[in-house]
């Protein structure tokens, strides 16, 4: 390998100086967290240990392909190496290349990153974790953890094992990076900010001061002619290097930045853009990295993704794809049933439109997806991003169960008709055949507080109650955050002021949540038994 300048900003630099055991990377958006400590972390690994297996971690198999590799490569093709001549993704090298195997390396080639000198990384996601089923890995790199469930993750982790024999003399086997931005409190990777308390600043500042001193011997060793002195320093260099790698040993590192660290790369227009489009709470969690506090009184306090989400990638198609980025679709889910009809539910508001897709199982009632569009799209723009997505499964079922009620009747702002007319227009256009359903009246903050604790709660006379983690991100956040108040009366109601806080963006305000409400009312009230009828009739 030819020697390659590379720029790094100051988070990056001193993470690549620091390189500890175990290291937590909490940056904003733009600072280069995956094609710099990311790509970073994984060559220096393979290179330090060849024929080594690591492992890649992402939430979602789609966003390994779509986005984390490619950001992988962009950092790699920076530091010099080539894809098809240093690496190889999801396929073998040539034969000729007599490249061997890394230790306990998979048969097949369809989920592993290969490199010239051995060394391979297993392509791992929580919604296909069985993948790690069995690994023996000697570091893992997990981006995004800010989606990631503490248990799931914990199933990855246990497979960091096993190749101490060939590099335990190494801090860098049995390694660990976590990258993300900020989580919200409500996220399921909130757990990361547990990791901060064992943070060791006392030994990186160690570290850091050796960094210099090596700096200025290698300084020194380019300009000395004297054979003598050149020896001298090698072996002093050498006992600083062994130094750095004990005191790497268990070392846990949690670096935080915001994208003004970056700000000489990205330039200030980037970050001036940002604080105009974007809300102040975004810029302050995603730009400036502010950690969030963590509200009480939640309305869905039973919803769990633990207990109640689950994991559904058709896996047969993914695994024919290329490794070219691509839109997903329906065809990349598991979980739905092509000849059965699906269910919808929507909110309507001027700074965003949610709607949430559903469907009746033999076992179950699942949230398949759910997907909004903001301010100035319409109703019109999320018609159109419902249809791509399902454009398959028309052609098995197209049928459409639309849940609506008397807030659907009211007049457009934009229009003559209501948007119950705009959404069963736009998709019978679309050649859906749209079976509506009344459900009436909007019921009472309290009465969907009552149907969601028996829903999330397991009543004995419903169907079990789940949600696709990896297709409902964001209506998850929306519905961690909602709280619960009480009006000026003393009454009990749902907390929808995130609806019109500028520093709520429209996405995790509540509107998410009153989509899913209408759904699950329309779907569950129907199904209660009579005991449970008569309570809620009383809370109404």
């Amino acid at each position: 390998m030819t020697k390659t300048k590379i720029h790094y900003n100051i988070p990056q630099l001193e993470y690549s100086l620091v390189r500890p055991q175990i290291g937590t990377c909490i940056w904003g958006r733009g600072t280069g967290k995956t094609e710099g400590p990311g790509s970073e972390f994984i060559v220096r690994n393979a290179m330090d240990m060849p024929g080594s297996l690591g492992g890649i971690v992402s939430i979602t198999y789609d966003k390994l392909l779509n986005m984390i590799i490619p950001a992988l490569k962009i950092g790699w093709e920076r530091m010099g190496y080539k894809e098809n001549v240093h690496y190889w993704i999801r396929k073998a090298p040539p034969e000729h290349l007599n490249i061997p195997k890394a230790y306990r390396q998979p048969d097949t080639n369809q989920h592993i990153i290969k490199w010239f000198n051995g060394s391979a990384q297993l392509l791992i996601s929580i919604d296909r974790i069985h993948i790690a089923n069995g690994a023996s890995l000697a570091y893992i790199y997990a981006d995004e953890v800010k989606f990631f469930p503490r248990e799931k993750f914990k199933e990855v982790l246990l497979t960091l094992r096993g190749q101490a024999a060939l590099y335990g003399h190494l801090s860098c086997c049995e390694s660990l990076l976590i990258t993300t931005d900020q989580p919200r409190p409500e996220m399921p990777g909130d757990w990361v900010f547990e990791l901060e308390k064992d943070h060791d600043p006392e030994t990186t500042s160690v570290i850091l001061g050796i960094q210099y001193e090596l700096s200025q011997l290698s300084e020194e060793l380019n300009k000395t002619k004297s054979k003598r002195r050149q020896k001298e320093i090698a072996r002093q260099i050498d006992r600083y290097l062994d130094n750095m790698n004990e005191l790497r040993r268990g070392l846990n590192f949690v670096s935080r930045a915001s994208t003004i660290d970056n700000v000489h790369a990205l330039g200030i227009n980037v970050i001036e853009n940002y604080k105009k489009t974007l809300t102040p709470y975004e810029f302050a969690l995603s730009v400036l990295n502010k950690k969030q506090s963590k509200g009480e009184n939640d309305f869905y306090y039973l919803l769990s993704e633990d207990k109640h989400g689950y994991y559904a990638p058709n896996i047969d198609f993914i695994d024919s794809l290329d490794n070219k980025v691509r839109d997903t679709d329906s065809r990349w889910d598991g979980d739905i049933i092509l000849e059965a009809p699906i269910d919808i539910a929507c909110d309507y508001n001027s700074a965003i439109n949610w709607m949430v897709i559903g469907q009746e199982k033999e076992e179950s009632y699942d949230i398949l997806k759910s997907m909004f569009v903001l301010k100035p799209k319409k109703i019109k723009h999320l018609v159109n991003k419902f249809d791509k997505y399902y454009a398959d499964k028309k052609r098995y079922n197209n049928t459409i169960n639309f849940y609506y009620d008397h807030t659907a009747i009211g007049e457009n702002a934009i229009s003559e008709i209501s948007f119950y007319d705009e959404w069963v227009n736009k998709l019978s256009d679309k050649g859906w055949n749209v079976n509506a359903i009344w459900i009436g009246k909007a019921s009472n903050h309290r009465a969907r507080y009552k149907i969601w604790e028996w829903v999330l709660g397991g009543d004995e006379g419903l169907k079990p109650f789940r949600f696709n983690v990896a297709n409902n991100q964001e209506l998850m956040v929306s519905m961690h955050a909602t709280k619960t108040k009480k009006d000026k009366y003393g009454n009990f109601e749902k907390d929808k002021t995130s609806e019109i806080k500028k520093s709520v963006p429209p996405e995790f305000a509540t509107h998410g949540g009153e989509a899913c409400d209408t759904l699950i009312w329309g779907v569950y009230k129907p199904k209660l038994s009579q005991g449970t009828s008569t309570m809620l009739a009383v809370t109404m």
